[in-house]
């Protein structure tokens, strides 16, 4: 170095109140494995990250003390990736589950002069207590199972066989997040409450796609879903890959509507929005999932500081949906809806739609944070003693959401619900049925008791036949007739307590329903299952409303819906039960229909003999 040029950084080293030694550095060695500009040394690490082992599901923290000249910034890394937001002198994890087992973390600490990075360090996570997460992925238009579908909990998976069933060992915990997906399907989120050592059964519906648009980046343009009012709209050159890479000339828009209305389990999610600390329960008025993917099946999304306008179909039980309401995306990682933005309400029913800006695409949600009460209430068995663990859910009727909660030791539980609300509550405990309460507003005005408790069936076998429709028919009626040829609807109401162990527990005149049918104790021989068109309308009639029958044994769903050539008939014989001498029990579909209730068989000389309790 020339005298000259040594005199001039020395004054500019004097400028800057820099020591000699931070002005040159050291041309021959930087003291780590960062890069030098030669007039400011690169950081030095002096306490480098150390190894952390954690149980399954708790966080872990990397720290990093590194010296050198000023600014030091800091930005960790996993498995060689950067870590968004994760600029600090130390990072800590989110809940660790077993796919984080043997991650390699590091921080790169940079300053003027350069950059160093640290070793690795490696995460090694305990694998915790789990319990048996089973159940079945099936199409929720048809109820079929869905084959090669995939299922994940806590870094987990499995794959459905080929009638969609899946059996997977999952980290225990009272609100365990399951994604699923299927081709042709939109993903989801499901909860389960998975207990160490026990059996849990989930049953997730997946909406098929509801249409697939191929766009042009350059150009943009509007995506709709036929028969439904759902749109996005793209404005040219507004997407880019999600993963940074090199974007395609187009891709394919992957749209589905979601009405609550219809049924509120093909939400995403458990209806909270918020934190785990303080979880608010929300009401929804209808959602919309949106996938974007190239031909080599690249996910992509809106570019930074542009946004696209969604159209969300009006979904709701709530006879006043509101002008306006918050827009809620889902968290596929929490299981809960994070608030961003709003949308109104506009078009003319029976086509509204809420419209509003996004910034990013996932399944957005149009739905507002609800005042909630808490209902305590209780969960027995056949002999009136407490059952833990059951899984209790509540079913808005004159709003679209739900809620969940889980009884304790002594088969007590309480659980949020829609202050002033209008519900159902049913239990699952294990794979045995309870029967569903219907709660009244004037219970929900404020935080009560259930004055009935939920029991449970009699046997594993017990089972249910929920009945839900659309605005109109205003009036659907279900019907059972049992093997001892008893009748159950509306006009008798039946028992579950004693002969026939079948029961109207829920009947609803007013739209959507549910009506609800449970048998707690089987007998042998053949149930029939009927529903009937009451309002003898058709305009539109049970093909023309979204009516559907969910027949749950065992927490395992088989859906129904009308057949065609409904033409001016009123009566859907939908499937009987075949109830054999070992109590095995066989669905039978029959989907037909007629014009007058089918004649009933007449009821046996002898009658037939209850499965008996196990």
């Amino acid at each position: 170095m020339t005298l000259f040029r040594w005199l001039r950084l020395w004054a500019l080293c004097m400028f800057a109140g820099l020591a000699l030694a931070g002005c040159f550095g050291d041309d021959d060695d930087d003291g780590g494995d960062g890069t030098g500009t030669g007039l400011v040394a690169a950081p030095t690490i002096t306490t480098a990250p150390a190894a952390l082992a954690v149980a399954e599901g708790a966080t872990g923290t990397f720290s990093v003390v590194a010296e050198g000249p000023g600014p030091l910034t800091y930005q960790w890394l996993r498995n060689g990736t950067a870590i968004a937001d994760a600029t600090g002198a130390s990072y800590t994890t989110a809940p660790a589950t077993a796919a984080d087992n043997g991650a390699l973390f590091s921080v790169t600490v940079s300053n003027p002069g350069g950059s160093t990075t640290s070793a690795t360090a490696a995460l090694t996570v305990n694998a915790g207590a789990r319990g048996t997460l089973s159940g079945r992925v099936q199409s929720a238009a048809d109820g079929q199972g869905l084959a090669g579908a995939v299922v994940e909990v806590g870094g987990l998976s499995t794959t459905t066989g080929a009638d969609g069933s899946f059996t997977l060992q999952a980290p225990a915990g009272l609100r365990a997040v399951a994604r699923v997906q299927a081709p042709g399907h939109a993903p989801s989120v499901r909860i389960a409450s998975i207990v160490a050592g026990q059996s849990t059964t989930m049953t997730a519906q997946l909406l098929p796609v509801g249409s697939t648009t191929s766009v042009t980046l350059a150009n943009g343009g509007d995506v709709t879903v036929p028969g439904s009012t759902a749109r996005v709209s793209l404005a040219p050159g507004s997407l880019v890959r999600s993963d940074g890479g090199t974007a395609a000339a187009s891709v394919n828009v992957l749209l589905t509507p979601i009405d609550p209305s219809v049924n509120p389990q093909l939400m995403p999610g458990d209806f909270t929005a918020g934190s785990a600390a303080a979880p608010q329960l929300i009401e929804s008025f209808g959602a919309l999932q949106i996938d974007i993917r190239d031909a080599s099946g690249a996910a992509y999304n809106l570019a930074a500081g542009r946004t696209a306008t969604l159209r969300i179909p009006l979904g709701t039980r709530s006879p006043t949906p509101p002008a306006t309401v918050p827009l809620f995306f889902m968290n596929e990682a929490t299981g809960r809806w994070v608030q961003e933005g709003s949308a109104t309400l506009q078009g003319t029913m029976p086509n509204q739609y809420y419209e509003g800006s996004v910034t990013h695409f996932s399944t957005w949600n149009a739905d507002q944070v609800a005042e909630t009460v808490r209902l305590s209430g209780c969960v027995r068995d056949a002999a009136g003693q407490p059952v833990a663990n059951a899984q209790v859910l509540s079913d808005g009727i004159d709003y679209s959401g739900s809620s969940r909660a889980v009884s304790g030791a002594d088969g007590l539980f309480v659980i949020e619900v829609k202050r002033g609300g209008l519900l159902t509550l049913s239990a699952l405990a294990g794979d045995r049925l309870t029967n569903t309460l219907r709660v009244q507003g004037t219970t929900t005005a404020a935080d009560a008791t259930v004055a009935e408790c939920l029991v449970t069936s009699f046997t594993t076998a017990g089972v249910s036949a929920k009945l839900t429709w659309g605005t109109l028919p205003e009036d659907v009626d279900s019907y059972m007739l049992a093997p001892d040829g008893t009748l159950v609807w509306y006009g008798n109401p039946g028992s579950l307590a004693s002969a026939p162990y079948v029961a109207l527990d829920v009947d609803d005149t007013t739209s959507f329903g549910p009506e609800v049918i449970t048998v707690t104790r089987l007998m042998q021989g053949t149930y029939r299952y009927l529903v009937n068109n009451y309002d003898e309308t058709f305009n539109p009639g049970l093909t023309g409303s979204p009516v559907r029958v969910e027949l749950n044994r065992g927490g395992a769903l088989t859906l129904f819906s009308p057949p065609a050539g409904e033409g001016s008939n009123l009566w859907w014989h939908v499937f009987d039960l075949v109830v054999d001498a070992n109590c095995a029990v066989t669905v039978v579909p029959v989907n037909t229909w007629s014009a007058t209730a089918p004649a009933a068989p007449a009821a046996p000389a002898t009658p037939p003999a209850l499965c008996q309790p196990r």
